[in-house]
């Protein structure tokens, strides 16, 4: 239904219109004459707009349950009954209260006639502006079912990591085990819960500051330098001023994630991953590098879970632009 606000004042500007068009056929009047008619039809349009008001709430309440048959009905019944006290109105107020007009008479009513005509163009605006009600309510309806579905899907994509991830650190937790080292496995199941407690209170937002982010990123290579030990260096190059920034929740771990698995994993070497932020063109850019021994095998296009979920959430987030 269209809001009432919106109802009111489309009727206000038909009934006005209708007002200054009537005024026409006293142009040539004289001047009390013209003043005359000038007042008395303030109160028939006023009278006018406040029956239309009136048929706009009687349709509101029945246009959802009654048939279009019976809705055509009422609609013309309530247009001539409008008519019919509009017409009553007029001739009560110019031959009654005013009786220098002279006696109404039958020719005096039938020169009333024209009033359904605004009635009928009132009624197809009322349409009109419900119609119009109508498509705006499916278009917002179908902007939060999208919404809904791209949370649904981002939601699924980011709990996905989580899973991911475990398997990989419970392996870690696994090695250690098995080489007899309990304190530093016992230390790998404080920081992995640490990591999972983090990942697991923020898996609904979409976006995180860029701080709890960086914060997850500490977390995962806690569990990954009990592993590699010194082997593994973060350089970080963040500006504190960038850290209440919002980006993508999880976005960064799957990358910093993958310059473990293929740059120091099965390597003797130590590996260095650079993680910086900067600003470009007011647009937050997101760097992560290493300088791991990448097997041949990796110059090939990724299909990890890792990294296509990362692009999958980005085409989720920022469409063609990601």
């Amino acid at each position: 239904m269209p809001r009432f606000s919106t109802l009111f004042l489309a009727t206000v500007i038909l009934w006005a219109v209708g007002y200054a068009v009537w005024l026409t056929n006293f142009v040539f009047e004289p001047l009390p004459y013209q003043v005359d008619h000038s007042l008395r039809g303030i109160t028939i349009f006023a009278l006018g707009a406040l029956l239309s008001v009136g048929i706009g709430r009687m349709l509101n309440r029945i246009q959802s349950r009654a048939s279009p048959r019976i809705l055509t009905i009422v609609v013309i019944a309530a247009m001539i009954a409008a008519t019919a006290v509009l017409a009553s109105f007029d001739i009560l107020v110019m031959r009654v209260i005013a009786p220098r007009w002279g006696p109404p008479t039958w020719t005096i009513a039938l020169q009333q006639i024209p009033f359904v005509w605004v009635f009928i163009a009132w009624v197809l605006l009322y349409f009109a502006l419900t119609a119009d009600a109508a498509r705006r309510d499916r278009e917002v309806r179908l902007a939060q079912a999208n919404t809904a579905a791209i949370d649904a899907q981002h939601r699924v994509l980011v709990q996905q990591i989580n899973p991911h991830f475990l398997f990989n650190a419970l392996n870690t937790v696994y090695a250690l085990v098995l080489e007899g080292d309990d304190a530093r496995a016992g230390r790998c199941l404080l920081a992995l819960s640490a990591f999972m407690r983090e990942s697991i209170d923020r898996s609904a937002p979409r976006k995180v500051p860029l701080s709890r982010e960086r914060e997850l990123i500490l977390h995962y290579l806690e569990i990954e330098r009990i592993r590699f030990g010194e082997r593994l260096h973060l350089d970080e190059s963040v500006p504190s001023e960038l850290l209440d920034r919002n980006v993508p929740a999880l976005i960064l771990q799957p990358l910093v994630e993958n310059c473990v698995k293929h740059g120091l994993n099965g390597h003797a070497r130590p590996m260095t991953i650079w993680l910086s932020a900067a600003l470009e063109q007011n647009e937050l850019v997101l760097n992560v590098e290493d300088d791991g021994q990448s097997p041949p095998e990796c110059d090939a296009p990724a299909s990890g879970v890792g990294l296509d979920n990362v692009r999958k959430r980005l085409h989720l987030l920022y469409g063609d632009s990601a």
